[in-house]
């Protein structure tokens, strides 16, 4: 398996899937780890270090992830959507 070439960001794969950024980036950061295709990028270091920010972005296999597990929440087989329709 070859290493992914472009990652997506968090508001990306937001648009991609319709759903809103910030239940994607809940479901996410509690569900989802590196190894799942969920990865920080940082944009800067020239700012003080409490100042640093990491944007969550996803490698394609992350996207899948996400994709199974936006499923999996719709059907309640796991975790909560508080603004479910």
């Amino acid at each position: 398996m070859s290493a992914p070439a472009y990652v997506y960001t968090i508001s990306c794969v937001a648009k991609m899937l319709g759903e809103p950024e910030e239940w994607l980036e809940e479901l996410a950061s509690v569900n989802l780890q590196p190894e799942d295709g969920r990865l920080g990028v940082i944009d800067d270091f020239d700012v003080p270090p409490d100042e640093i920010v990491s944007v969550t972005a996803f490698t394609d296999a992350g996207i899948e992830a996400l994709k199974e597990l936006v499923a999996d929440v719709k059907r309640g087989d796991s975790g909560t959507r508080e603004d479910a329709e």
